[in-house]
């Protein structure tokens, strides 16, 4: 080493020294650079071969539970790696808000808020929506809904399923009507029950508290993957 830097400060030969030396450290380091773009390349064309087209492809199927394992176990995979820091926040946003939205079936929104709509119509109209007694050692404690009247948001929920729209439909209507006044008729009253005459069909679906929940759980997903699809990696 020090033979080395008496040969480096020799004045006879210190600037073509100096500048040969100059010369194999720039050479070095260009080399570095171009090796780094290149495996920097190679690595991205990885993330959207094996991560990125795989998560757009999914994201254009319908929302599920299934379709959520998938995404969850391509952002744990080996090529996630070479997204960046703020790549990574954004898809974990997305993954957290698909995950509750997954979780939520529409048909089932819908009938959660017309049963709450159904039940308001009944104590509108005088009529006890709790009518049979809880026992406790022969003692009546409390009162409760029958139960047999939760098959109704089921009934719901299959009419909804074969007609989803979000938009109000005459046939849809008027198949909730059927159902309102059968389940009506069948566990509280034979009165005449008027349904949607104070709120339209999809008034009804709107003012509801889930609804609204349903609402802003899909703005949220719909921000989130918005927020995503405007990264660079993302868009081509």
């Amino acid at each position: 080493m020090f033979d080395f830097f008496k040969w480096l400060v020799n004045p006879n030969y210190i600037n073509s020294n100096v500048f040969g030396l100059l010369t194999v450290v720039f050479s070095g380091l260009v080399s570095w650079l171009i090796s780094a773009l290149y495996f920097r390349k190679g690595n991205r064309n990885a993330l959207r071969l094996n991560i990125i087209f795989p998560i757009k492809n999914i994201l254009k199927e319908p929302r599920s539970w299934k379709n959520y394992k998938g995404l969850d176990e391509l952002s744990k995979s080996y090529d996630a790696k070479y997204l960046t820091r703020h790549e990574q926040t954004l898809l974990s946003q997305l993954l957290s808000a698909y995950k509750v939205v997954c979780a939520y079936n529409y048909s089932y929104v819908c009938a959660e808020s017309l049963f709450s709509y159904f039940k308001y119509k009944l104590k509108q109209n005088g009529i006890d929506t709790q009518p049979v007694p809880i026992f406790i050692d022969d003692e009546i404690v409390d009162y409760e809904e029958p139960i047999d009247l939760f098959y109704l948001r089921d009934d719901l929920a299959r009419v909804i399923e074969n007609c989803p729209s979000e938009y109000e439909d005459d046939a849809l209507v008027e198949e909730v009507k059927s159902l309102f006044k059968a389940y009506c008729k069948e566990f509280f009253t034979d009165k005449e029950i008027v349904f949607f005459n104070d709120s339209t069909f999809d008034e009804v679906l709107k003012k509801a508290r889930i609804r609204h929940e349903w609402d802003e759980k899909l703005a949220n997903y719909k921000e989130a993957e918005k927020q995503l699809f405007q990264v660079r990696i993302f868009k081509k």
